[in-house]
Formats: structure tokens, sequence, C-alpha cells
């Protein structure tokens, strides 16, 4: 299995840790991205115990982030993110990603703005902060929605960014912004998309869809990224597959795409 190919515990949404970490183990994928709320249900302490005990290692931990044009829930969110940011830093993790939260009434400087005071808590405690940047009709998500905006916001607030290939692959200049961004980018996440579609999320397994994963994963590698290549699936077709075929048949492809980019 290639040394910088993970698994994000979103592609297997409604298991549990445990049922992870024997799928991983089973398939020899050397690293996972955990979703906060996942460790939550399983409990921080033992689930970095169990974690620690498979030997996989450590990409990122992630959550959803802060709802920008509410102040008052910012408290709430920030003891939640502190709970993220200490198991990344037991699990060994280099980064914690956060979507970037609705901006409701604040344009695009004020959200920005807003983001950099409400995380500021968050920083200098040995982990990274990655922001997301998602879809434009998901503004509940965020206010950010492309990663030539990730980058600049990421140098803005030194912090890092997320290259989600199903949201960036088709964006104008995505090797000069790659360039551009190398240093900041946190991981890169990969699934598929079969077109058409108009339902959200609607990932696909590497391969089976429309986006040209081969060439994204090479612009990034050639723009001098050097982190993982994160599996990150969810989505009617991933349920109606299942679970275990699905990530069977993302990890044999990603794999294979990451041998021919990256030989070891």
């Amino acid at each position: 299995m290639h040394p910088r190919l993970a698994l994000n515990s979103l592609s297997t949404a409604t298991w549990s840790l445990e049922q992870d970490l024997d799928l991983y183990t089973e398939l020899g994928v050397p690293a996972g991205a955990w979703y906060a709320e996942k460790l939550e249900r399983a409990g921080i302490d033992r689930a970095v115990d169990l974690i620690g005990q498979s030997g996989i290692r450590s990409v990122q931990v992630f959550a959803r982030g802060f709802t920008l044009h509410d102040r008052s829930s910012w408290v709430d969110d920030r003891i939640r993110l502190r709970r993220a940011v200490e198991a990344a830093v037991a699990l060994g993790a280099p980064w914690v990603a956060l979507t970037a939260g609705p901006a409701g009434d604040l344009d695009w400087d004020e959200a920005a703005d807003a983001l950099g005071e409400a995380i500021a808590p968050l920083l200098g405690h040995g982990v990274g902060i990655a922001i997301e940047p998602s879809l434009p009709v998901r503004v509940e998500v965020g206010f950010l929605h492309s990663l030539r905006d990730g980058v600049d916001l990421a140098d803005r607030l030194d912090v890092g960014t997320v290259v989600e290939c199903n949201y960036v692959f088709a964006e104008r200049d995505l090797a000069g912004t790659l360039r551009r961004g190398a240093d900041r980018i946190a991981t890169v996440q990969v699934s598929d998309l079969v077109s058409p579609s108009t339902t959200i999320p609607d990932r696909a397994v590497p391969g089976d869809g429309v986006i040209p994963l081969r060439r994204v994963l090479g612009l990034a590698i050639d723009a001098g990224y050097r982190g993982d290549v994160e599996i990150e699936m969810l989505g009617p077709r991933i349920e109606a597959e299942g679970y275990g075929s699905a990530v069977r048949r993302a990890v044999a492809e990603v794999d294979r795409m990451l041998q021919e980019l990256d030989p070891r």
C-alpha cells in the first residue's frame, strides 16, 4: 500500500470507530483522518488508545467550524473544537481541519476576519488549523467556495487549507493555485462525481465518474505537495453499494494512481 494513502472516516459514516479500524487494518491502509464526532462517540481517550494500538498514522481530526455571524455560539464551539485539538495532539495528527462556517449577513472579508478571531484560541497548541472550502450551495457549511480563496484565506490567517478534489477539479489555473499554496495544504481529499447529479453530497468511488483525479493529483505532486491523499466518500451511491465494497474499490484505485504518480 502506498504510504501516502489515507482513509477518511466519513467514508464509513455510520460505522463505529472499531469497525473503521478493523477495515483499515484488513486492507493495510497506513493512515486515517478522523471525524471528531465519531471520536466523541467512541470516547476520546478510548479512541486515542484504539487508534494507537492499531498502528495507523493519523492525518487529521476534522470537525464543523464556527457559526461566524452568531458570536453567542463561539464559546461552546471553542470548547468542542478544543477537544478536537487535544485529540489531534494525543494522536500525533499534524492538523485539525474545520469547515469555514456560515457567514450569515457578513461579507467575505468580514467573515474572514471573524474566522480569524474565532480560531485564535485554538492556535499554538502543537497542531495546525486548516480551513476546508465547501460547495457554493452549502452556505450553511461555509463561506469559502474555491481553493483559490482557500489559499488566500490561509495566507491571510496563517493557517492551512484543504484540497477537496470533488469541489476544485474544474477551477481556473488549478496548477497555479496549487503551486502558490503547496506549503499551506494540510491534505488532499479524493472522490469522484457521476454526472449529472443534483444530489448533495453524491460522491462516488474514484474511477467511477468524470473527475480527472490522476491529473489533479499529478498537479499537486508536481507543485511540491508531499502530504497524504485521503479518500473521503459519502452520499447515496456509497450507501447503496455498501461501505466495505466502496472502500475496497477506492483504496485499490487510489493506490494504483499513487504508485504511478509517486513511485517509492
